[in-house]
């Protein structure tokens, strides 16, 4: 008697122990989750949850009866008034292997980590767990598409402080014997699948030979309900439990546990695994069905779909340079994602829907060559980018930079895009580009008399200088053409051209009318610059800004062109006219040993409003591209 009883402690002391190295073991895989928000695309099939459930059965295996169990996969379906939401929750260390099966099998899954998950566990008021009935015959698989579209309808819609949970815990359950005919024990010795007394007919073996034909899954499914109004509650659980029963076939049935709903409402918050036996034997085909995963094209009110394969970044991508952002991709979120300035030079086109973000990117890459020490000129239609880049320049740079902001009347800053120089190419290279911009801006109104006008006009002020000797703007062109006095005293200067005097004898010899039908044309252009107060201040100014210190003195050149100060037309204006300056410094570039070049680099946000050249923008990329700049890279 005694032997028996120290038997019976010694086995107790043995199954204690057994549960106590079990529950430590289950809450430091708790302790170790990490959970990943799904995206999943559309299109999926039963055969791909399958396959991934494959992979898992076999990361998870183990042989049964161990003192240790391994560490499960969870996965839940959320539904609350905002949505539907997939949540995988996958144990620290076989996240890769779990994740990247998983992206294996479902092509074009996205996942973003979400640790905020794991805190949110709120009570539920109605809570219940499922078990298998019958674990000898496989539920009725062939109606997985079905079943999934109704776990997933019956989560929607819900009000205002409503939610709905299913919770599924799964591991590889081991690989059975096979099923033979001989001995109806063999069969129940690994899966229970019938009483020993009962012999097996052809029917009941076919069935355990098609239950084990698949991987086999241990499992735990949980439901729980909350919501304000009871008997909303008790009604979106019958729903939500009713959808789980779709896959129900004779002699297989998924019913409630008698356990109490606090008990379960417990288990659910804290992802609790099971320490003696799991209350699901299902094979990945069976769970395909019953995960909530949403096969085929399933649109439901919402039930988010992934747009785009998530995409690792690429083994030779450049983690130093000039940082785009930081991988998004799970495992990777620390990888750097950079461009080197070779790259770069190559130039960069950015393009997106309003609001995602693309100002606050050219934000992030300015400051970035404005620390590394790069000539930069940001031209901006908005005015929030140039706000945004001013509150974050390194103090070592603000010496650097020079703001131009035709809106600001009381202190304006001048740019006269005729004081470029003294070199006879170079200024007839000026008045070319900016008679170009102009014919660019008024194409359906130019004529070859108008060119002719603005040309010689602004050829005969580019090689003149006024009575202290500072050089003219394109302000004084109106004045040029319409008073004589002004006009004798500058086309009198030795320096004027020869190419421009013909013009003006013949200009001189016309009556007033013949004058003004030849000059009306080009004034009502001219006018627009000499009208506009923001363009009057700033391009009549002797001297100002001179876009080619970008070049020489690295400056960091910030112009505010915000189309709600200035006006769409005086926008596209002063936008075209800077750029029109600073093409010219580029070209000017050819001049310097290609060793001795360095790149800056111009930023245009939202280019398409006030871009007017008289080259195509590809066209001018390329050039600058071709031009044989040699860079030493400066990160």
């Amino acid at each position: 008697m005694r032997l028996v009883l120290a038997l019976l402690a010694a086995g107790l002391l043995i199954f204690c122990l057994v549960l106590v190295v079990r529950f430590l073991d289950a809450r430091a895989w708790r302790a170790s989750l990490l959970a990943y928000r799904l995206g999943l695309p559309s299109g999926l099939k039963a055969d791909d949850v399958a396959a991934w459930l494959t992979s898992v059965a076999a990361g998870t295996h183990a042989p049964p009866f161990g003192l240790v169990q391994p560490p499960p996969v969870a996965l839940e379906v959320i539904g609350t008034s905002a949505g539907i939401v997939h949540v995988l929750y996958v144990p620290r260390g076989m996240d890769g292997a779990v994740l990247s099966g998983l992206r294996a099998a479902l092509p074009g899954v996205r996942l973003e980590e979400a640790p905020e998950l794991l805190c949110e566990r709120r009570g539920w008021q109605v809570a219940a767990e499922g078990r298998l009935a019958g674990v000898a015959r496989p539920l009725a698989w062939d109606r997985a598409e079905r079943a999934a579209a109704g776990v997933l309808a019956a989560l929607q819609p819900l009000h205002a402080g409503e939610e709905a949970r299913v919770q599924w815990l799964f591991r590889g359950a081991g690989t059975p014997r096979p099923v033979r005919a001989a001995s109806s024990s063999e069969v129940s010795s690994l899966l229970d699948l019938l009483d020993a007394d009962q012999p097996l007919d052809g029917d009941a073996l076919r069935a355990a030979r098609l239950k084990q034909k698949e991987p086999l899954l241990l499992a735990v499914l949980r439901v729980g309900v909350t919501a304000p109004d009871q008997a909303r509650r008790f009604a979106i659980f019958g729903r939500v439990w009713g959808a789980l029963r779709a896959l129900n076939a004779p002699g297989a049935v998924l019913v409630r546990r008698l356990l109490p709903s606090f008990v379960v409402a417990s288990r659910l918050a804290g992802l609790r695994v099971p320490l003696t036996a799991w209350p699901v034997l299902a094979n990945v085909r069976e769970l395909s069905g019953l995960l909530g995963l949403p096969l085929g094209a399933l649109a439901l009110p919402g039930l988010a779909r992934a747009v785009a394969r998530q995409l690792p970044p690429a083994v030779h991508m450049p983690v130093h340079g000039t940082v785009l952002a930081l991988s998004t991709y799970p495992g990777l979120t620390t990888r750097p994602l950079a461009l080197t300035t070779s790259d770069r030079l190559r130039h960069s086109w950015i393009v997106g829907p309003t609001g995602t973000g693309k100002s606050t990117l050219l934000c992030n890459l300015i400051i970035q060559d404005i620390s590394a020490g790069r000539g930069v000129v940001v031209l901006d239609p908005k005015g929030d980018l140039v706000g945004e880049v001013l509150t974050r320049v390194p103090e070592e740079r603000h010496e650097d930079v020079l703001v131009i902001d035709p809106s600001q009347s009381d202190f304006p800053v001048g740019l006269n895009l005729l004081d470029i120089g003294w070199e006879e190419h170079v200024r007839e290279l000026a008045v070319d580009h900016l008679t170009g911009v102009m014919a660019n801006l008024w194409r359906s109104s130019w004529g070859p008399r108008t060119g002719d006008v603005i040309r010689n006009g602004l050829l005969t002020l580019t090689h003149t200088t006024a009575a202290d000797g500072s050089p003219f703007t394109l302000v004084e062109l109106p004045e040029l053409l319409l008073n004589t006095a002004f006009r004798r005293f500058v086309t009198e200067q030795p320096t004027v051209p020869d190419s421009v005097c013909s013009f003006w004898m013949s200009y001189e010899q016309m009556s007033d009318g013949e004058r003004a039908q030849v000059i009306g044309p080009s004034l009502n252009k001219l006018r627009s610059f000499t009208t506009r107060t923001a363009l009057r201040l700033m391009l009549g100014q002797a001297h100002g800004v001179r876009l080619s210190e970008v070049f020489t003195e690295r400056r960091v050149i910030l112009v505010n062109l915000a189309k709600g100060s200035l006006g769409a037309e005086t926008t596209a204006l002063v936008g075209s006219l800077v750029m029109a300056g600073l093409w010219q410094a580029t070209l000017a570039r050819i001049s310097v040993a290609p060793e001795h070049r360095h790149p800056v680099f111009v930023y245009l946000d939202e280019f398409q409003d006030f871009l007017r050249l008289n080259i195509d923008l590809a066209d001018m990329l390329s050039l600058i591209r071709n031009s044989g700049h040699r860079v030493r890279d400066l990160q």
